[in-house]
């Protein structure tokens, strides 16, 4: 029996041995998250992201990827890993194998919103309710009149629907977008729900798959075309993306299927390929080397969007905090008073992709990956430590979730053993 003294001195050790415990787990975040990488030597980090990516695929922790680094604005390195189509068993082609590219398609579309506003048939500051004809927000949500394209572009519009997108299978029906807006029912984040206007706009941000299926809305009533035949004509075929399309219809139709990357779950089994009604938002398909043009766009003259806008979209918005240009992430600071930039995604079953760029030395990196478990996000934080010199915040946070389990195991046995002590005393 342990005295109630013993067990006071036992909550003590275990609330010592849980504090040391969450030290460390901070300590190696905050001091020891730095990647060993020769920063300066393209080599070094070309290797390390070769070798991740080998190893993942050899150990089947992933599916298929494949990576490309630009440097000084020119593709430096090309390089791609496992198995593209399941059915088939062709490899990876960099130049043909068309990726999902989930929410980095709402960079792409991005460019062709600021495509309309350059041609004067969009204002980016003026409320999107009066473009509107097909859907609008209900007239009880009082702010909805306030939202514009630049709130939505930046995810300030005071929408809470956080929804992420996970299309639908073959065979079943296809929500339009007027429906989707209303109830979407392919939420990968929660019930369906409505897209709706909750907060004033422009005040704060917070991450809306609606507010790109809305401007996937606004294309189409500004332009009277669909959004996949805008985007190719406006942005993917200039920007020489001719693989490329937001219409995975129009793939299969050209008979390229085969082309399409297995949609790998996190065990590595095929899954069938999905559609989805919110193709701005999710539903880009691009090969590595298509993604590569796009990046290396940000990077000088292009013939869709002058410099002025280019630089007006990297530059943080308001409400943002700094994090958000228009359509694009600002991950760090870069040496030449901008930021580096570009856009993250991922979704169901476990596909994901990355573009990160920066503007004042002209590198970048470019990865696309299926399935397993491996963290295409956390590579491109290698890269932009390699880059700038600094561990982002998502990679330090990512250190702690990575411990989280074996330390909750240790703190378990941990004070185990301390009661176990304090009764044999």
């Amino acid at each position: 029996m342990i005295s109630s003294s013993q067990r006071l001195a036992a909550l003590g050790w275990i609330f010592l041995f849980g504090f040391a415990l969450v030290s460390l787990l901070f300590v190696e975040a905050y001091w020891f998250a730095s990647p060993t990488l020769a920063r300066g030597d393209s080599r070094s980090i070309e290797s390390h992201l070769e070798r991740e990516l080998r190893d993942a695929v050899g150990q089947r922790r992933l599916g298929s990827a494949a990576l490309l680094l630009i440097q000084s604005k020119k593709v430096a390195a090309e390089h791609v890993f496992g198995i593209a189509n399941a059915s088939t068993q062709a490899r990876v082609n960099s130049g043909q194998t068309l990726y999902q590219l989930a929410s980095v398609s709402k960079a792409v579309t991005a460019w062709g919103v600021m495509k309309l506003v350059e041609d004067g048939r969009l204002g980016l500051d003026v409320p999107v309710m009066g473009y509107l004809k097909r859907w609008r927000f209900p007239a009880s949500e009082a702010h909805r009149d306030k939202v514009t394209a630049r709130h939505l572009l930046s995810h300030t519009a005071g929408l809470d629907d956080g929804l992420g997108y996970g299309g639908f299978a073959p065979g079943e029906a296809i929500q339009t977008l007027e429906d989707s807006l209303t109830l979407t029912k392919d939420s990968t984040a929660g019930p369906p729900r409505a897209v709706r206007v909750t907060s004033e706009p422009g005040k704060a941000m917070s991450y809306s798959g609606g507010g790109y299926t809305i401007l996937q809305l606004l294309i189409e009533e500004v332009t009277n075309r669909p959004f996949a035949d805008f985007m190719q004509e406006a942005v993917l075929l200039p920007l020489g993306m001719t693989k490329s399309s937001f219409d995975v219809d129009a793939i299969v139709a050209g008979g390229r299927a085969g082309d399409l990357a297995t949609s790998y779950g996190h065990d590595l089994q095929p899954h069938p390929t999905r559609r989805y009604t919110a193709k701005a938002a999710v539903a880009l398909y691009a090969t590595p080397q298509d993604l590569g043009r796009f990046a290396r766009a940000y990077l000088g003259e292009n013939p869709v969007l002058s410099q002025e806008t280019l630089k007006q979209m990297m530059m943080p918005q308001p409400g943002t905090s700094g994090s958000w240009g228009l359509g694009q992430t600002l991950f760090d600071a870069n040496a030449g008073g901008g930021y580096v930039v570009g856009h993250d995604g991922g979704t169901l079953p476990a596909t994901a992709a990355t573009v990160r760029v920066n503007p004042a030395t002209g590198n970048g990196v470019v990865l696309m990956a299926s399935g397993g478990r491996v963290s295409v996000n956390s590579l491109a934080d290698d890269w932009l430590f390699w880059e700038t010199g600094r561990v982002p915040f998502s990679a330090r946070r990512q250190v702690v979730l990575d411990r989280l389990a074996p330390a909750s195991v240790a703190f378990v046995l941990g004070s185990i053993a301390i009661v176990w002590w304090k009764r044999r005393r």
